[in-house]
């Protein structure tokens, strides 16, 4: 018989929608607007309720529109009625307690946590952080009614005491549900302070750089350069926050190895100024527009092509949605810049800073050479994690489709096939 042709690969369907991502940004972009005009010197409060408004406006479409509470992904079990257990429902509240517990004690121990830098961060908690404890045993109760597997890490990790106290160990998938359960607290946990005060001082920049557009210079591109940076944030922000069943955007498991780790956390603070500061420091105050200051023509382009290095950016942090997140997987992501590349985000980042900290212009060859140099080894970190990140990923089948289709038809497919160590392997277990 003749062999069946191979269906031709397609692009799995996105678990967020780009265009409505886009509306919800543009509507909490104008009210951000409206509040800066109104209240000025409350960047970091404007942020955030913009920041809200935009997560109501994605919830409702996705919850109404999309129907990402009945996705099968979501583990919630719509066909037989919510049968919710008091016992288990306060063991998973204890777990959320002793979780918030070891976050709470890490802030304590370390000093990064006891600067200035981070008040606006206790600040929003003391604002946000009792309404979300207040609601926390009512959506507990609810969610446990639904789980089409109740015992979840807040169980498993919620009984651990109790296990101890009787001379018991946990099962091995407990274990399991448990690592995964304080790993993805731990993401949440170091970035949402970092990224509630980068949001407010991004508005801060852009409010700044508006007020002096009258003055010419470079305030325009101060201003486009601060507000991608804040529509990013927004969306960091949101997705680290967001982390809900209701919505499908839970946490589905957490990167597994120590390399992914590392090279993720090395592109933050307080780790990339180490990092960058003793050993891969490529900026010498030479910056792009000194340079071209007497080619008027020549700035214009390069700043064009750097504001929409910026955008695309942005723009793949707001197809995420409500499920941006470092280090975590959260639904397979397929459209906006991720139509066209798997690591649009990265690549449009490591690009636009050889444009902005030229590095190849110094005041030597020797200088130059180091600063190119220390600018490739960041940008092999930037690759090490897009590799750690695939090989995560792909536990999820979606993914792996993904990945093959932008193999062939994503917007580097021909330089994949001459290079062919750039193209995605699946796992061999997926192979097979």
């Amino acid at each position: 018989m003749p062999e069946t042709p191979a269906q031709p690969l397609q692009r799995p369907t996105s678990a967020s929608r780009f265009g409505f991502n886009c509306l919800a940004a543009v509507a909490g972009l104008a009210y951000l607007a409206w509040r800066q005009t109104s209240s000025p010197n409350t960047p970091y409060d404007n942020g955030l309720t913009a920041g809200l408004l935009i997560a109501l406006l994605i919830g409702l479409h996705e919850h109404f529109v999309l129907r990402s509470h009945r996705n099968p992904s979501s583990g919630l079990d719509w066909d037989r009625p919510a049968k919710p257990d008091l016992g288990r429902v306060l063991i998973k509240l204890v777990g959320l307690g002793m979780t918030l517990g070891l976050i709470g004690g890490a802030y304590a121990l370390f000093p990064e946590y006891h600067g200035s830098f981070y008040q606006p961060f206790w600040r929003a908690l003391r604002v946000y952080g009792i309404p979300m404890l207040i609601a926390a045993p009512f959506y507990f109760w609810w969610l446990d009614g639904r789980l089409r597997e109740p015992e979840d890490g807040y169980w498993q990790f919620g009984r651990l005491p109790w296990l101890w106290l009787r001379g018991q160990t946990p099962s091995a998938e407990s274990r399991r549900l448990i690592v995964n359960h304080l790993a993805g607290w731990a993401v949440k946990g170091f970035f949402v302070p970092l990224m509630t005060v980068y949001v407010g001082q991004e508005v801060r920049g852009a409010h700044n750089a508006w007020l002096a557009l009258p003055h010419g210079g470079y305030s325009l591109f101060e201003f486009l350069f601060h507000l991608t940076f804040t529509v990013d944030l927004l969306f960091c922000v949101i997705g680290y926050a967001m982390t809900l069943r209701l919505f499908d955007a839970h946490i589905r498991w957490a990167e597994p190895t120590a390399l992914g780790w590392m090279v993720a956390l090395m592109c933050y603070q307080p780790f990339f100024s180490l990092v960058e500061n003793q050993y891969l420091r490529y900026e010498d105050g030479i910056v792009w527009g000194q340079w071209l200051a007497d080619l008027p023509g020549a700035k214009f382009v390069w700043a064009l092509v750097l504001v929409s290095l910026l955008a695309i950016y942005a723009l793949s942090t707001v197809a995420f949605g409500l499920r941006f997140s470092n280090l975590t997987a959260r639904g397979v992501i397929t459209d906006g810049p991720y139509r066209y590349s798997k690591h649009p985000a990265y690549l449009s980042k490591n690009l636009s800073w050889w444009l902005i900290s030229i590095p190849f212009v110094a005041v030597s060859p020797a200088v130059a050479l180091s600063n190119c140099l220390h600018l490739l080894l960041i940008n092999g970190v930037y690759f090490l994690r897009a590799r750690t990140e695939e090989a995560h990923l792909s536990r999820d089948p979606t993914y792996v489709r993904y990945a093959l289709w932008i193999n062939e038809h994503g917007l580097l497919a021909g330089l994949g096939r001459k290079l062919p160590a750039l193209r995605y392997k699946p796992p061999q277990s997926v192979i097979q």
